[in-house]
């Protein structure tokens, strides 16, 4: 049987793409640090783990939904950085290491932008702690040493699945008439439903020649406003009160996020997906959005 190790399977998108690749045949083992077929801190269980396997999914890290001070952005490069380390020593060491090692990464690597989309030929000079954290989770993965593992940086935008990534939040939102658009509602959000990640995931390992930078996003990017706009039409509400700068500054200081991950703009799209011939099931928000309205 096919074999595939996944670090951060407990997650949200781990858990679902366990769930994904086991519906398609895949044997999964799971890396954590805890409750897990391999844990962080026994580098035998994790060559175990990732000798003999097609592949390693590496999606493990601290969540974003965080302020962004000093102690938070260190564990979050920190967590992502030492995690991939910690792979490429173990693969070093494998007598079969897998084949494509795919490590997940942030767009917001690239610079904000309400003009061109950003694709995987576009400057990664993006400004910002998410992208300073993309950044350094890159160069880990650079700097791992695995000449026999192809290597694959996978910039994932915002995921929209039912019971995880931001449309929980949104809905919630909506449905108390407070889904109006967000800081000056023109920034662009680009985003991917969770059945393409995983889908994409699966096409990118069972590629012959996959390339070394993907974009995990939709090819339909939309402004603030009318992504949640579309968001309203879809629970057949047609307003929502609008939130200033201001105010969702004020709002994820109580909450204990950062207001980055709402008042920056994320334009990006994929052309290395287009040329390795995958086809999104959920190109389109409304598409995405039908979809998920049924699986509340």
């Amino acid at each position: 049987m096919k074999k595939v190790a996944i670090a951060g399977a407990s997650g949200f998108v781990g858990e679902y793409l366990s769930s994904f690749l086991r519906a398609n045949g895949w044997s999964v083992v799971c890396i954590g640090r805890s409750k897990a077929d391999a844990t962080w801190n026994d580098q035998p269980s994790l060559i175990r783990a990732l000798d003999g396997a097609n592949a390693v999914v590496n999606l493990a890290g601290k969540s974003v939904n965080c302020r962004f001070n000093d102690r938070n952005v260190k564990e979050l490069i920190s967590s992502r950085v030492e995690t991939t380390r910690a792979i490429g020593e173990a693969i070093a060491l494998c007598k079969s290491p897998p084949r494509i090692w795919i490590n997940a990464s942030g767009a917001s690597i690239y610079p904000e932008t309400n003009g061109k989309p950003n694709t995987e030929d576009s400057p990664a000079d993006g400004t910002g702690t998410m992208a300073e954290v993309a950044r350094k989770w890159e160069q880990a993965l650079h700097e791992a040493h695995t000449p026999n593992t192809r290597k694959v940086a996978m910039r994932i935008t915002l995921v929209l699945g039912a019971d995880g990534g931001v449309y929980p939040t949104f809905r919630l939102l909506t449905k108390a008439w407070q889904g109006g658009s967000q800081g000056s509602g023109k920034q662009i959000m680009s985003w991917i439903h969770i059945h393409d990640v995983c889908r994409m995931i699966l096409a990118t390992i069972e590629s012959n020649n996959p390339p070394h930078i993907l974009n995990a996003a939709a090819p339909q990017p939309l402004a603030n406003e009318e992504f949640m706009r579309r968001f309203r039409k879809s629970f057949g509400i047609g307003f929502g009160l609008n939130a200033p700068a201001v105010l969702i500054k004020m709002g994820t200081a109580i909450l204990g996020v950062d207001s980055e991950l709402v008042l920056r703009g994320m334009n990006v799209t994929s052309v290395h997906a287009e040329r390795m011939g995958f086809e999104f099931q959920f190109p389109d928000l409304d598409l995405a959005l039908a979809d998920l309205s049924k699986k509340r």
